[in-house]
């Protein structure tokens, strides 16, 4: 059952892991990985072109002097460098896109696989119980499709679910299971902290909050040695934060944070917009609502004892709930409330969904007599599968097209794009191709100069350049009026291509928001209709 279900996963989490070709945020980690193999770090000006999209304010994000981006930490850049340098051998642009994203997509994979290791103690001596919860687990993870399309791509959040699962494994060897001394504990998460604010400093600054109130309330609670233990553990905290003190500097982060919460206008209204995004979100995709039943049932049936004195799997699982719920909390003070930002979370409500319910089928049938107990357990494993069998008939649609795309691979605009282009002109590297959106993918596949983009970050220098090629993305309106005086300029031939001129080439997300107006997509959106096509325009020589 756990070979199916591991395999299950595996199909649906890497199966045409080259389809589609990178869209706009990938595009930026291969291009800083370029520049790092071009640099030595993410320079922003190249000799070709220029990788910036971070927005309108370039002082904002670019450290000047070096010349470096600092618009956020560099861990998943230098991540992306052995896959980049693998992906040069080969010319297919899907050969390497393959290349690049497959070290992500098993770092996200080995992210879920040393969560399900961190819990697992809680069923040593129960061999068979074990296996069967790993089983459900990844079950219970192959019907995520949220999880499975961010853990598959070329971004900080594979490595993000890796970090959260090394910290949260020492967490709980540490303070459930006891299998750790302050020293070795401090010694093993200090350096997974500091791993963690360069892949994606908000986790860091959440993961150090909550784990310092929990030290908190530990010593709070706690008398003599154990009160000295907890404080202990607040060691690798201070010391990552020490350790960080040099990077917080250099990255400017708390003056970028602080300017960006003024353009975007952080308020108590937004805060609470962006919490309620994130809980329908979890609750149409995620597990959130199973969750919450059996989080209510365990905490009225299971009353046996408190704080250390209860079972070791009622003492995981709340630790599971209360960090998701306490995450949530803390990233939602950033104005930009996207999906993939509480991505994490969604193998944490699987585990403790499945901990509350094993659970629950111990204490509750412990209550009758010794002839009913059997099929007290029955009725509440009949009663969780009810739980996710309804969650799934919510998630209906997405399980649909996940599968139709696993069938079909999808292909967006900038798959239509660079093919044509490939296609018409042997050596693309040669070309000035301007655009207002997805710039850094075709910077990446075809090689090319490409100008104007969406921050019009280069755009004195980009009017004085005259593109071979005009692509214009009609969603994204910066830079569409620079467009228009290009193909002013010149004698263009114009190209209809059969797909529609969509907002990305794909995107990750399920939820529609006003920062995801167009969620992903699992079908190409094939069209004829000459006014949603996207269209490329080529100069006339």
């Amino acid at each position: 059952m756990l070979a199916t279900a591991v395999a299950l996963y595996a199909r649906a989490q890497f199966g045409h892991l080259a389809y589609p070709l990178l869209w706009q945020d990938e595009g930026e980690t291969a291009m800083y990985a370029q520049q790092i193999r071009d640099y030595g770090y993410p320079r922003v000006h190249g000799s070709r072109n220029v990788v910036y999209e971070f927005g309108t304010n370039v002082a904002q994000g670019v450290k000047e002097g070096i010349d470096a981006y600092i618009g956020t930490p560099w861990g998943h850049f230098y991540c992306a460098l052995p896959g980049l340098l693998w992906a040069e051998g080969s010319a297919d642009p899907y050969v390497r896109t393959w290349r690049l994203r497959l070290p992500f997509a098993l770092a996200g994979a080995a992210g879920l696989g040393l969560l399900l290791w961190a819990v697992l103690p809680v069923e040593r001596g129960r061999p068979g119980r074990a296996l069967a919860f790993a089983a459900l687990y990844f079950l219970l993870c192959a019907t995520s499709i949220s999880l499975q399309l961010h853990l598959r791509e070329l971004r900080y959040y594979p490595l993000l679910a890796l970090l959260v699962a090394a910290i949260g494994r020492l967490h709980l060897q540490r303070v459930v299971f006891g299998a750790l001394s302050p020293a070795r504990y401090a010694l093993a998460v200090t350096p997974l902290l500091v791993l963690l604010w360069n892949v994606f400093h908000p986790a860091w600054a959440a993961a150090v909050a909550l784990l310092g109130l929990e030290c908190g309330i530990r010593a709070f609670r706690a008398r003599g040695p154990g009160r000295r233990a907890a404080l202990r553990d607040l060691v690798p905290l201070a010391l990552s934060a020490a350790l960080l003190a040099p990077l917080f500097a250099f990255f400017e982060t708390f003056a970028i944070a602080g300017e960006l919460a003024r353009e975007l206008g952080l308020s108590p209204r937004l805060y609470a917009e962006n919490l309620g995004r994130t809980l329908v979100h979890f609750l149409r995709h995620e597990l959130l609502g199973p969750l919450l039943v059996t989080r209510i049932a365990v905490l009225a049936v299971d009353r046996g004892g408190s704080g250390d004195a209860r079972a070791p799997s009622r003492r995981v699982a709340d630790r599971l709930s209360l960090f998701a719920l306490g995450y949530a909390l803390i990233v939602a003070l950033n104005p930009l409330a996207y999906e993939r930002y509480t991505v994490v979370l969604s193998p944490l409500l699987s585990l403790a969904f499945l901990l509350d319910a094993f659970r629950l089928a111990e204490c509750l049938p412990a209550r009758l007599a010794p002839p009913r107990r059997r099929a007290a357990r029955a009725a509440v494993a009949a009663a969780a599968a009810a739980l996710v069998l309804a969650s799934l008939g919510v998630r209906l649609p997405e399980l649909r097209g996940r599968l139709a795309e696993l069938r079909v691979p999808y292909q967006g605009p900038v798959d239509f794009a660079v093919l044509h282009l490939r296609a018409r002109h042997a050596r693309t590297e040669d070309l000035v191709v301007a655009t207002n959106y997805e710039n850094h993918p075709l910077m990446y596949y075809l090689g090319s100069r490409v100008i104007v983009g969406g921050s019009l970050s280069n755009i004195v220098r980009d009017r004085e350049l005259v593109p071979d090629v005009v692509i214009p993305r009609r969603r994204w309106s910066r830079g569409l009026d620079e467009l228009g005086r290009l193909l002013e300029g010149g004698v263009f031939e114009r190209h209809g291509l059969r797909v529609a001129d969509l907002h990305w080439n794909n995107i990750p997300a399920l939820s529609r928001s006003p920062l995801v107006p167009d969620p992903h997509r699992f079908r190409t959106a094939s069209t004829g209709d000459a006014s949603r096509q996207l269209v490329i325009h080529e100069r006339i020589r």
